[in-house]
């Protein structure tokens, strides 16, 4: 008789509390509906975080917070909220295409085209994606100007030009060039056999990055980089590679790789770690910090990284970078910019000013400060760069 009252109290206590939680659910689902429809996003996400906490969740739910961090500006915490409801329903066509419109709005052209991969033909059609896969094309001309007697401006140029050659599949290529007069009393050149006072470092480069998504959080990263080289009657071809991992989070985006390969005369190993902070989860504020370990030929040298940037202006944005450590062919951007000038940097600082001239123009003016080493003389001198951009959105 005990045990029939005991499992009759429970049955009582385990409905009562279901009809409880029922409640709890209907009062938040009404709440959060109200909340929506007045367009209070920001009570929204208060109450909606609020009863996450309580354990009130629910795909409902999750949506109208997502659609309230969207409105205001927090991309990163909406992509959250709408993977938790296409987790539960992968078809839900308004979460996808939200995520979709997040992406693009961090500059995320991998993760944009993820969900756009799972949307229908006819919303992509409305998307004017190009029918190409061209994603966007770049154009970078500089000039490097040494307080050295001895050393030439040098002259960079690159055009690049990525596109999507599947849904989870990006490709990116770049052309390069480079030239800079090295002046020297007295080298002996083996070709023209006799002394000379100067000659000119030239490179002319290929670059090619693939990234593949997982999923939306996590891409794999491979790319490869060509170097061609004359310098003093001497012919160099540099192969590198590198393989990485990429993690994007709520606030940050994780990622770490390693290049490998071996420039001109050098086996090179570098092992990086960077990190993308986003308080704001959106491009109004960030960091990115890479810490890096360059094995030269045996040799270790630390490298770090910092920058900081923010939207300043209406259309206008200031990233403020400065690296310390020995940057003798030091590997940046995922390869893409190898620093393997005649001269080894010691330390450099920059200013870049990015402009949106309209909906598919972006400018950029970049100023870097380097102090070098000469490395047939025991002296150090500064060096002043200045690179104009731009980037053209398809």
């Amino acid at each position: 008789m005990g045990y029939k009252k005991l499992i009759l109290l429970f049955t009582l206590f385990a409905a009562l509390a279901a009809k409880a939680q029922e409640n709890k659910f209907a009062v938040a689902d009404s709440t959060a509906e109200q909340l929506y429809n007045a367009g209070d996003w920001k009570q929204m996400i208060v109450f909606g975080n609020k009863a996450i906490a309580d354990s009130v969740d629910f795909p409902g739910l999750r949506f109208k917070i997502g659609y309230a961090y969207m409105i205001t500006g927090n991309y990163k915490a909406a992509i959250e909220q709408f993977d938790q409801v296409l987790s539960n329903n992968s078809a839900n066509f308004t979460a996808r295409l939200y995520a979709y419109y997040c992406n693009t709005y961090l500059n995320n052209d991998l993760g944009a085209s993820y969900n756009a991969g799972k949307l229908d033909t006819a919303t992509r059609r409305s998307l004017k994606l190009s029918p190409f896969g061209l994603i966007d094309a770049e154009l970078e001309s500089g000039l490097k100007l040494p307080n050295n007697s001895q050393r030439d401006n040098g002259f960079f140029e690159r055009i690049g030009l990525s596109n999507r050659l599947s849904w989870r599949l990006q490709l990116d290529q770049s052309f390069m060039f480079f030239s800079q007069n090295i002046f020297r009393s007295l080298f002996y050149d083996k070709d023209a056999d006799k002394y000379l006072s100067g000659k000119t470092d030239r490179q002319t480069e290929y670059f090619v990055k693939a990234q593949f998504g997982v999923s939306q959080q996590l891409n794999v990263i491979g790319s490869y980089h060509y170097i061609y080289t004359t310098y003093r009657g001497s012919v160099n071809n540099s192969n590198l590679g590198l393989l990485g991992i990429k993690y994007s989070g709520r606030f940050v985006d994780l990622q770490a790789d390693v290049n490998f390969g071996r420039l001109i005369n050098n086996t090179l190993k570098q092992y990086n770690t960077r990190l993308n902070f986003y308080p704001l989860g959106n491009l109004n504020l960030y960091t990115t910090s890479r810490a890096s370990v360059l094995n030269l030929s045996g040799t270790n040298s630390f490298i770090y990284n910092q920058a900081l940037g923010f939207k300043a202006f209406n259309k206008t944005w200031l990233e403020t970078s400065v690296t310390f450590g020995n940057q003798d062919d030091y590997l940046d951007a995922d390869g893409l910019y190898v620093y393997n000038s005649i001269d080894p940097t010691k330390f450099k600082c920059g200013e870049t000013v990015f402009y949106q001239l309209n909906a598919h123009a972006l400018l950029n003016l970049n100023y870097i400060y380097e102090k070098k080493a000469d490395i047939y003389r025991s002296v150090n001198y500064n060096q002043n760069s200045v690179t104009l951009g731009m980037i053209w959105k398809f």
